[in-house]
């Protein structure tokens, strides 16, 4: 209380003169940023956007909030030197302090940006290689962290903390050391970087989960499912889980069976096969070296076709949308055969495995 009582009547012996000025500094700071820093930078990011050197873009919008950020603390530090902050001495940091703690947050704060997916580092990875696309988030979490506890350090620093920062950064290494399943979580997703078997947008499939990886931090992998939720899966667990990667597939295969009538002219059936095959060796999207269509089954329902071939289509929906058009035209060549589909019914399918058992036990 005495400690209030000596700060209040501080700042009573300050003139209103000196409160208004400094109030009006603020917000004339704050306006600055709202309307003249705000509409320079749109000019910039137009005349930028138009150049076809990635950094200036990269610089620009990561200086901006940086900027705005030391004009509203410079004027904060301006109205305090005008109330004569130093003899009120709070927490015992001085203004000049205080400015070294504001250029520290500015630079600090920059840095940060530079690391963000806007950033050069991002584009130069990206180009390289499309699975580097989850490696930068994972390093950009690293060097944020590294640029947050450097800047909190010379920030205690200038309170006198720093033998504290220096006790608490290794009894935190310690702690974090101590922490089993985090510390399996951060190796796994080491791993998963270093390894690289998938990238952000990839469409994979683990034993529990399928759809795209959206991202990776240090404890987990963030995967949106094709029901559009999040699965957040351990990272420990996804390193060690076998993991299937769509997205990185050259071909997706196509195959599948369907059941002509038995009492189809056998002459009828080979050509139906013949032209079924010379029709997908002419379609486009579809390998040639891989392409099957054979007569491989008999069974109490009628004779069974087997195609099987592989397409270079790999947009999902594209991909379906193919398979629609290639039923529909084998559908066309039955037709003009006149081979006719058995369809099964499962009734009577149900109906005749039942009689079939029935007939075993009888034997036995």
């Amino acid at each position: 209380m005495e400690e209030l009582e000596r700060i209040f009547i501080q700042i009573s012996k300050v003139s209103i003169s000196r409160h208004i000025l400094s109030v009006i500094i603020i917000f004339l700071a704050s306006m600055t940023n709202k309307y003249i820093i705000t509409s320079i930078f749109k000019y910039i990011n137009k005349f930028v956007e138009k150049t076809k050197n990635f950094a200036d873009d990269s610089l620009v919008k990561a200086l901006e909030k940086p900027l705005k950020l030391f004009i509203i603390l410079k004027a904060a530090h301006i109205s305090l030197h005008i109330i004569e902050y130093d003899k009120i001495d709070i927490a015992k940091v001085s203004l000049d302090r205080l400015g070294k703690m504001i250029i520290v947050i500015v630079v600090c704060t920059f840095l940060y940006n530079l690391t963000l997916e806007n950033s050069l580092l991002y584009k130069n990875m990206g180009k390289n290689d499309a699975s580097n696309t989850i490696a930068f988030p994972f390093l950009s979490i690293i060097v944020r962290l590294i640029i947050i506890i450097v800047g909190v350090s010379c920030i205690a620093k200038e309170f006198g903390f720093s033998g504290f920062i220096t006790g608490l950064g290794i009894s935190g290494v310690a702690f974090a050391l101590m922490a089993q399943d985090t510390f399996s979580n951060l190796f796994g997703g080491v791993i998963i970087v270093l390894d690289r078997p998938f990238a952000i947008g990839d469409w994979i499939k683990t034993e529990e989960v399928e759809g795209v990886v959206e991202e990776i931090t240090f404890r987990s992998t963030k995967i949106r499912t094709f029901s559009k939720a999040i699965a957040t899966v351990p990272n420990s667990k996804m390193a060690n889980n076998n993991i299937f990667n769509y997205s990185q597939r050259e071909v997706m295969k196509v195959s599948f069976k369907f059941i002509i009538k038995p009492d189809i002219e056998i002459e009828n059936i080979g050509k139906a096969i013949n032209k079924i095959e010379e029709y997908l060796n002419l379609k486009d999207k579809i390998k040639k070296d891989m392409i099957i269509v054979s007569f491989n089954e008999f069974s109490l329902y009628g004779y069974g076709i087997f195609i099987f071939f592989y397409t270079t289509e790999m947009n999902y929906y594209k991909f379906e949308k193919l398979k629609q058009e290639i039923n529909i035209d084998i559908l066309k060549i039955l037709r003009e055969l006149n081979v006719e589909l058995m369809f099964v019914n499962l009734n009577l399918e149900n109906e005749m495995t039942e009689l079939n058992n029935s007939e075993s036990i009888e034997k036995s």
